[in-house]
């Protein structure tokens, strides 16, 4: 049974109706899903967290191929079609909950083994999910697809006009890799924009000395994108202007940049000159 056919008919058989609030859009081509398998690089001894397990599809496949599946679902209905469907492995355990407030999160980093992330993201919830679980320990790397327009802001390289804070703090903790531009006649119902299978893996060491004001320093440098750098940082961070211009001629960097032609450890070099 082709993937659509087996999509509709489980919406048929449970009562299941997509819900546009919670962008529920489903993917139907095995060419994709096994794209993603491929990426993940599975072992007998992985433990996978799958983030938005909808009916299962990508589930199935992922169960025979690593030692242990969390699959966590928001949306009820879909919960009772996992179990019913898939439920009965003994290595799958099925977690109804929104991941934005998932007790259970925290207690990954207890695992023995780093854990592999997957899932297909909802448009609404893709930026500060990912900002929260890059900042994570217990994960080795991501497997996710996202909004094309969110996978092209936190991969473009330095100068480019779609750069803002969320590419710099997520390039910040980790590397970020293409895997596949996803269209959208793919999926059903149909989203309005396409999407990107991208690859986040996990940087082993962070070199800001002050995370908190790193991030800080972040989002205020881009607070007012068309003004320069120095003045930007001296009217957000409440500094006078000479005591910024002394930090960032240390930290090598003009005042009259622009926020997004500098580079992470760019940043990095200022936050630690500012901060020292």
């Amino acid at each position: 049974m082709k993937l659509k056919e087996r999509t509709e008919y489980l919406w048929d058989k449970y009562g299941f109706t997509p819900k546009k609030k919670l962008g529920q859009n489903f993917l139907i081509d095995h060419g994709i899903v096994n794209r993603i398998i491929k990426a993940l690089k599975l072992n007998k001894k992985d433990t996978v967290l799958e983030i938005g397990a909808g009916t299962g599809v990508l589930t199935e496949k992922l169960i025979p191929l690593v030692k242990k599946v969390i699959a966590i679902e928001i949306d009820e209905k879909l919960c009772q079609i996992l179990k019913k469907e898939v439920g009965e492995y003994p290595n799958l355990k099925i977690i109804c909950e929104d991941i934005t407030k998932a007790s259970f999160v925290d207690r990954l980093s207890n695992q023995p083994e780093k854990v592999k992330i997957v899932g297909n993201l909802p448009y609404y919830l893709a930026s500060p999910l990912l900002l929260e679980l890059v900042k994570s320990e217990w994960f080795e790397f991501m497997v996710v697809m996202i909004q094309r327009e969110v996978a092209e802001r936190i991969a473009c390289q330095p100068g480019s006009k779609k750069r803002g804070a969320l590419t710099v703090l997520i390039n910040y903790y980790a590397e970020i890799t293409k895997i596949i531009d996803v269209p959208p006649q793919v999926f059903i119902p149909r989203p309005r924009v396409g999407s990107t299978v991208v690859k986040i893996e996990k940087k082993k060491e962070h070199q800001a000395r002050k995370e908190e004001r790193f991030f800080r320093l972040v989002k205020t440098a881009f607070s007012t994108r068309r003004k320069m750098l120095g003045n930007t940082l001296s009217r957000g961070l409440g500094m006078e202007k000479e005591i910024v211009k002394e930090t960032l001629a240390r930290a090598g960097v003009g005042w009259q940049k622009r926020a997004e032609e500098l580079k992470v450890e760019e940043f990095v070099k200022i936050s630690n000159e500012l901060y020292n």
